[in-house]
């Protein structure tokens, strides 16, 4: 064997193979949702529409489960590369915007139709540009999410009933000041521990859209589902400013038409058709529906956002008059 003749294109495929490889661009998406989520679904069918957009030049990993930290982690981790996408509740984002705490306010919309008006629309899109000025994140897509209903270990069907109880939520200012408004003691906690601080008797509570109170097995540890659907919280799908801007027009506008595209109305479809599903499911596993007095709810937190975030003022009353 000629190994001098050899070797000149043994190296010449090693590098053609090598540039190849490094034409391939690699985005790690995070999620803390059970593979079986709806919404982690979503990210399944968001890294193909990328793949086939841009030829498997452009390949997005996903990491679910919490598998890199908690959503505030993840979110945090696009400014220092430990991820370049995260998806999860917009109301995370008002950590490091003022005007992303606008997507956890209570009671704001009608129904899902006033939901997907604001977001799709023109008060979606100055919401957006705002939080990128503010924080530095970009927002790809905002994703529908069915509203959150209360599951608890006692019958709550006031806010009397709230007194004392530890509910879970979200480590956001708007959910913290909004249960502890309406009476109960809100615990910020991750989402990963929620199951077993409710089997351990650590808290009373929490509150999610079924189809997650679904996947996580919630009916496992808690008896009671309120139908206080009290918060429409959107699914911002958002990516790494600085990552994005790595990549090429094309491959940037394929990541953003991606996260628009299919997923996104696969989630809609989704959540539009699943909520008596859902339901249904978890009554069928022995949960309890109670239905709220969703207007004893609504008085209680009257003047919310003028008491507690009152640079929320002009957004909130663009939102409220859209349902007019």
């Amino acid at each position: 064997m000629n190994m001098k003749l050899k070797t000149p294109a043994l190296l010449a495929a090693v590098a053609l193979f090598a540039t190849s490889a490094s034409a391939e661009t690699v985005l790690r998406l995070g999620h803390v949702w059970p593979d079986s989520e709806i919404h982690a679904q979503a990210a399944e069918q968001f890294a193909e529409a990328v793949s086939e957009a841009t030829g498997g030049e452009v390949t997005v990993e996903i990491f679910g489960g919490g598998t890199l930290g908690s959503d505030r982690e993840i979110l945090e981790g696009l400014k220092i590369g430990t991820a370049d996408i995260w998806l999860g509740g917009g109301g995370v984002l008002s950590a490091a915007s003022d005007t992303a705490k606008i997507f956890t306010v209570p009671f704001m919309f009608d129904n899902l139709d006033h939901f997907a008006a604001i977001y799709d629309g023109e008060v979606g899109q100055s919401i957006t540009e705002a939080i990128d000025e503010e924080s530095g994140y970009q927002i790809l897509a905002y994703w529908m999410r069915g509203p959150r209903w209360l599951t608890t270990k006692t019958r709550v069907e006031t806010p009397e009933d709230l007194l004392g109880l530890k509910i879970r939520v979200p480590d956001s200012s708007v959910f913290v000041e909004s249960w502890r408004q309406l009476g109960a003691s809100p615990t910020p906690m991750n989402f990963g521990e929620v199951f077993t601080a409710l089997q351990q008797g650590v808290i009373d509570g929490q509150e999610n859209p079924l189809s997650l109170i679904y996947a996580s097995k919630f009916s496992e540890v808690v008896d009671f589902l309120g139908d206080t659907q009290h918060v429409m919280e959107p699914i911002a799908v958002v990516a790494s400013s600085s990552r994005l801007s790595q990549l090429g027009e094309e491959e940037q506008a394929a990541i953003l038409e991606a996260a628009n595209g299919v997923a996104k109305s696969f989630v809609a479809e989704s959540v539009r058709s699943g909520e008596a599903n859902f339901l249904q499911k978890l009554q069928d596993e022995g949960m309890e529906l109670v239905e709220v007095d969703k207007e004893a709810f609504r008085s209680t937190l009257d003047g919310f956002v003028d008491t507690h975030f009152p640079s929320l003022g002009d957004v909130y009353g663009e939102i409220r008059n859209a349902a007019e």
